[in-house]
């Protein structure tokens, strides 16, 4: 979802655009039950985020490749006559 920065309330604007670096950089949304219900980051915490999500994804592909063993039966072989 993308909405543009003219539907946000100022405040929470403000705090997107120059963020507390007390508080961090993200906005947590709470409903009235103290439940968080969503969370805005900045676009360098995402793309932290996002690079993060690629190196895992990366070293699980690596975990899954098989290596070539010369033993292993053939396409053929599987196939038999």
């Amino acid at each position: 979802m993308r909405i543009k920065s003219t539907e946000l309330p100022r405040e929470i604007l403000e705090n997107v655009l120059n963020p507390d670096p007390l508080e961090g950089e993200d906005i947590i949304i709470e409903n009235g039950a103290g439940e968080t219900i969503g969370v805005i980051i900045q676009p360098k915490a995402y793309d932290f985020l996002l690079r993060k999500f690629e190196e895992l994804e990366d070293e699980n592909d690596d975990a899954l490749d098989e290596k070539y063993d010369p033993n292993s039966p053939s396409l053929d072989d599987l196939m038999g006559d």
